[in-house]
């Protein structure tokens, strides 16, 4: 069923409507959206569980669609509450799009990610089987995802090189940081510049810097996050659609909150290493937020470290692979 045309007008104004879904971990919800061209498309597709599957199904009917209207499928990254229904909807006929450096990590040899895995755990302070569990959680991950986007029938899209779906053109800006090869989509619906933003930008809170997971790169995430905050700095958009929160307009502001986000964590990161350093990145953990409950918790403190690291105000001795940070005072 395609939106209806008035003959007198042309088509349609494009309506943007949010699928909220309810997931297990914080912050307890993700969103997709539907942007009601004559051929529906949908940006990110909620997560696996048979509920999400109801709520896209209700959802797409309240507009008057079924998930066989829907043309395409846009992903802004491939985590699983964002990527969740994208078999319905490819088995119902969309065409999937995703970046083409998400599909190209979903290729991934296991055995690669298991031994990335096992060095930056052991680095960050896990040991024997809660290396293993790390290891296990990941191939478990990385074979979730493939089955869910498979990256042998969807289409690749270049950070930065513009592609049009139905019609809408997209303007994919590479913000990682929380996701390495994040896309946040830019475009225009009616006379307004929106930005699909994902979990880049959210308001009113950070997304966590999970960036690689356990992984080589893991020590690079909050730095990462920085530059998508440099990438977003110099645009301007109406109106903003996240992942996670509430549709936003305050656009630079929720920029410079984040950025400020990211600096309260790379200092509390800095004080827990003067308070218990040498440590472990787990034990600064410990020291910063308390029981580490969420694997993102720790994720957080690698990215900070390495950026702390690399501004010359930590340093780490290693150890049978596991890493201890000290405090470097500054230069008189």
């Amino acid at each position: 069923m395609s939106k209806p045309t008035d003959p007198a007008t042309g088509p349609a104004e494009t309506e943007i409507t949010r699928l909220e879904f309810d997931i297990e971990w914080p912050p307890k919800h993700a969103a997709a959206y539907l942007l009601e061209t004559p051929a529906p498309i949908l940006v990110d597709a909620g997560d696996p569980s048979d509920r999400a599957e109801e709520t896209i199904r209700e959802g797409l009917a309240e507009r008057g669609y079924e998930p066989g209207d829907v043309e395409a499928v846009v992903v802004t990254h491939p985590h699983s509450d964002h990527i969740g229904q994208v078999p319905l909807l490819r088995e119902a006929g969309a065409t999937v799009y995703a970046p083409e450096p998400v599909l190209e990590r979903l290729e991934r040899n296991p055995d690669d990610l298991a031994d990335g895995v096992r060095e930056v755990g052991r680095s960050a302070g896990y040991r024997g089987e809660a290396i293993e569990r790390e290891v296990e959680r990941a191939r478990s991950s990385l074979q979730r995802n493939r089955r869910l986007l498979a990256p042998d029938e969807a289409v690749g899209f270049a950070f930065d090189d513009s592609f049009s779906v139905a019609d809408l053109e997209f303007d994919p800006i590479h913000t990682p940081g929380h996701q390495i090869d994040h896309a946040s989509l830019a475009t225009t619906v009616g006379d307004q510049r929106v930005l699909f933003s994902g979990d880049a930008l959210v308001e009113p809170f950070r997304p966590g810097a999970i960036h690689v997971g356990i992984d080589h790169g893991a020590y690079e995430a909050v730095d990462a996050f920085h530059d998508a905050m440099d990438r977003l700095e110099s645009r301007s958009y109406d109106r903003i659609f996240p992942g996670h929160g509430p549709v936003f307009t305050t656009y630079q502001e929720t920029i410079e909150f984040t950025r400020n986000e990211l600096e309260s964590l790379t200092g509390a990161t800095l004080e827990a290493v003067v308070t218990v350093g040498p440590a472990t990145p787990m034990e600064i953990t410990r020291n910063r937020a308390g029981e580490v409950r969420y694997p993102a918790q720790l994720l957080d403190t690698l990215g900070a470290l390495g950026t702390l690291e690399r501004r010359g105000r930590v340093s780490f001795d290693s150890s049978d692979g596991v890493r201890r940070y000290s405090f470097m005072k500054a230069a008189p």
